[in-house]
Parts: structure tokens; C-alpha cells; sequence
């Protein structure tokens, strides 16, 4: 039989190839993010007032600890007009210093709102504090009890890509064909496949979500493996998912291999297995997270959040409680407050998470204090940059321009509900967390407003 729990949280793996890496300068103290180009990858300059150049390159720079810090009621004085904006609608916030964990600016901050995507922060926080960053997982390929059977048993990993390289998505991912590759380096000549269900258990929709999201591109079914996070177009952020990932990876498996794609079959229960025939494995840990915060990736947070609820214990039934339970806790024993905090999903795509703006702050702190670990450190590296990268590519431009490159934060939006929570530096080079949940207006006029209040914070001084 093949080994079960195919996912590795502990230990290492190395791959072949070079990983290039954007260097981060970290001290004891804080750290600040700075937009050295900012370009629209997908062809498009970004929106603001600098010159932009052929590629986006953010990286941290270290900063002096003994910056003068804000005044809080200069604060006010520019803050509070802000947000007293109609287009901001029920506005809670807070902000903090980094270095003292003083709060310097605050609205109603342990109201519980509804976050939208800045759930996965605390996704992230709990993966990179229970696993290691270089944790992997692993699709296993293995042969059946039956002639000609090639079984698949998946881990979790959801960003295999379809292609011979790993799509611009995912970087560092597995492909299909080094998954081929095992299968033809085998003495088994395949004419059927079996996916196997792997370690995921429940439903594969979470609390709340609209199967309408699949083809709008926001989610796809959360099964145990599927090819580029379910993207029917691996090179499109915004493309429509599948609405059977695991089938449709197991077809696209099979006529790599000249199976006829119709001789696939996912299993519901466990497959019995004779040996395996090799494996290949997802990015590392880090590399991931980038991607779930960068692009916003839905269906990667829930995979992660099930790795941290599988490490936590081996015989989880990794689904949506256990996943959302498992970052809670893991949170919790870290030493942050999570009374009031509410999780349906990973991801945030239910309406039925509920995070204070308080919480926010308090796990951004975890990277951005001075005795935050590496791994910890590693996760203001993976947050969009204001007019530079990811969800907050085409944002902070006009009266927000200010916050172009020093602003990494983690967006969030649904339907009546705007947020952002991030890092920024000010121009006195004191660094900053902060969270805003807007509430009760629509976001095309909320999100400009909040990227005010975070540019605000980024061009005074305040003292």
C-alpha cells in the first residue's frame, strides 16, 4: 500500500532548479517596504505619478527604531476627516506602532466586521508559525491492485500546473508532465486512472458560497488536488475555475499519458494501492503564501489552512471546521487574542466571518514587531505593494498616490464590505500596522477612501 498523508509539514525536500528570491534587508526593529518600479505584468503601466520601468521589484528596507513616532492627535486631525467620509460608510480601524505595539489611531477597533479577504492573513500567520517555511506537499503516483491501474493520491497541493514549466501564478509549482514523466519511467503501461480523495473530507463549498462563484472565477470545489488552483486558463488570475478540479486534472493526466480520458474516475473512499511509482511536490510553504496574498487565491487558503489543520494532528478530517479551527488555535497559542473571531472558511469568501480590526493589527504585529522570527518577517515580503503587485496593482493613484510603494497590505471585498490591512512607513521612517473594515457602501467608492486613510499614514509625520 502507499503511504498515506502525502503532505510533508515537516523536513525537507529540494527540487531541482533555482528559485530567485527578491532579498529582503531585516534587522532588529522594523522594517519598511519600498517600490523600487512598479509596471502592470499583465502589459499595462500601473496607475500613479513615477516613472515606471520594465519590471515591479519591491523589497524591505531596513529602518531606523528610533524614528520619531506619530502624535495621535495629529493623527486625528488628518485621519478622522478621512474617515468621516460618506463613501467609507461604518468605518472601524487601528493602528499601531511596530515597535511598541502603542495604539496611535483607532476607530471601534474590537468591533467584530465582516473582513472579506483579509482573513488570509490569519491563514498566513498560522501556516508560517506552525510549519516551516520550506514545507512542502506532495502528489503521490502509485500503481493499483487492478492491471493497468494508475492510482493518484493527492496531498493537498492545488497548484500543479497543466504545462511542462509552472505557470506565472504559481511559481516553483509541479507540472504534469514531471508527473508523466514518472509514470513513463515505470514498467506500468496505464490504461485507467483513479484519483484517490486524499486527506480532505466534507463539503467541498464553503458556508455561504455560490456555486456561481466557480464560473466567475472566485472558487473552485476544494478537493485534494486539481491543475492551477482549478483555472481553466493558467495564466489568467480572473479566469473561471472547474467545477470537477480533481476529474479534470485526472483527464488532463491522461492524455498526457494516452489514456483515454474517459477511463478516469475519482474515488470517494481510499484506494488500495501496490507500490509507488514516484511523487512530485508542490512550492515551498513561503512561496505559496505569496501567492494566496498576492492574487488572492481563494482556493489556495484553503488548502494551506488544512495543511496547518493536518500537521496539527495527522488524522484531522481536513475540512472547512477543522481548517478554520485549526488557524484559531494556532493563533490563540501564539498569544493572540482571538475571543470574538469567527471563521467559516480560510479564505474569506463567507459573510459569516466575523474579525475585530484589533485582531488584524495584533497578526500583522507577529511579522512586524521587533522579535518577530524570520518565517514571520518573510510574510511582509508576500503582501501586495500599493501600485505595484497583485490586488493592489492598479490602486493608489491621484490622492492616494503618496502610498505608491509603501503601502503592503491585503485587500479585501464583498459584496457591501471593503478592507485593507497592511504595513506602511511613514516619511519619518516609522514603521506601522494597520486595519480598516468599511461597511454599508459599495466598494468602487469605499476603497479609494481607505487608500487615502493608508497614504495619510505614509505621507505625515504627525507630530
Amino acid at each position: 500500500m502507499t503511504e498515506r498523508g502525502v503532505w510533508r509539514g515537516r523536513g525537507r525536500v529540494w527540487r531541482a532548479g533555482v528559485v530567485l528570491v527578491v532579498v529582503a534587508v531585516l534587522v532588529v526593529g522594523l522594517v519598511a517596504a519600498a517600490l523600487v518600479t512598479d509596471v502592470d505584468p499583465r502589459g499595462g503601466a500601473a496607475a500613479g505619478d513615477a516613472e515606471v520601468s520594465a519590471e515591479v521589484n519591491p523589497g524591505l528596507l531596513a529602518v531606523d527604531g528610533s524614528a520619531p513616532m506619530p502624535d495621535p492627535a495629529a493623527l486625528e486631525r488628518i485621519l478622522g476627516p478621512l474617515a468621516s467620509s460618506p463613501a467609507v460608510g461604518d468605518l472601524t480601524a487601528s493602528v499601531v506602532d511596530d515597535v511598541t505595539g502603542e495604539v496611535l489611531w483607532e476607530r471601534r477597533p474590537r468591533d467584530a466586521k465582516v473582513p472579506a479577504s483579509t482573513t488570509k492573513l490569519l491563514t498566513a500567520v498560522a501556516a508560517l508559525s506552525q510549519l516551516p517555511g520550506d514545507a512542502r506537499v506532495d502528489t503521490v503516483l502509485a500503481r493499483g491492485t487492478d492491471p493497468g491501474t494508475l492510482v493518484v493520491v493527492p496531498g493537498g497541493d492545488p497548484t500543479m500546473s497543466r504545462g511542462d514549466e509552472p505557470g506565472p501564478l504559481f511559481p516553483d509549482a509541479a507540472t504534469l508532465a514531471e508527473a508523466a514523466d514518472i509514470v513513463r519511467a515505470s514498467d506500468l503501461a496505464p490504461t485507467r486512472i483513479v484519483v484517490d480523495p486524499g486527506p480532505y473530507t466534507g463539503p467541498d463549498l464553503g458556508p455561504g458560497w455560490s456555486p456561481a462563484e466557480i464560473p466567475a472565477g472566485n472558487i473552485a470545489p476544494i478537493e485534494a488536488w486539481m491543475l492551477d488552483a482549478g483555472r481553466l486558463d493558467p495564466a489568467d488570475e480572473y479566469s473561471p475555475r472547474s467545477t470537477d478540479p480533481a476529474l479534470a486534472a485526472g483527464r488532463a493526466l491522461a492524455r498526457e499519458l494516452d489514456v483515454d480520458p474517459e477511463r478516469v474516475t475519482v474515488a470517494t473512499e481510499r484506494v488500495e494501492t501496490t507500490d509507488e511509482l514516484g511523487r512530485v511536490s508542490s512550492a515551498e510553504l513561503t512561496e505559496r503564501v505569496r501567492s494566496m496574498l498576492v492574487y488572492s487565491d481563494n482556493v489556495l487558503a484553503e488548502t494551506i489552512c488544512r495543511e496547518v489543520a493536518l500537521d496539527r494532528d495527522p488524522d484531522s478530517p481536513a475540512d472547512f471546521a477543522a481548517g478554520t479551527a485549526a488557524v484559531v488555535d494556532t493563533l490563540a497559542e501564539r498569544g493572540l487574542d482571538m475571543s470574538g473571531v469567527r471563521l467559516d472558511d480560510c479564505s474569506g469568501m463567507s459573510s459569516g466571518n466575523r474579525l475585530s480590526a484589533e485582531v488584524l493589527t495584533d497578526v500583522l504585529r507577529t511579522a512586524a514587531a521587533p522579535d518577530a522570527t524570520r518565517e514571520m518577517r518573510d510574510l511582509l515580503d508576500t503582501l501586495p505593494v500599493a501600485a505595484g503587485s497583485g490586488t493592489l496593482l492598479d490602486r493608489f493613484s491621484g490622492p492616494s498616490a503618496p502610498g505608491a510603494g509603501w503601502v503592503r497590505a491585503k485587500t479585501g471585498t464583498l459584496a457591501g464590505t471593503s478592507a485593507l490591512a497592511g504595513t506602511v512607513t511613514s516619511v519619518d521612517g516609522r514603521s506601522m500596522s494597520f486595519a480598516l473594515l468599511s461597511s454599508g457602501t459599495e466598494p468602487a467608492g469605499a476603497r479609494p477612501a481607505l487608500d487615502r486613510i493608508a497614504a495619510a499614514l505614509r505621507e505625515c509625520g504627525c507630530r
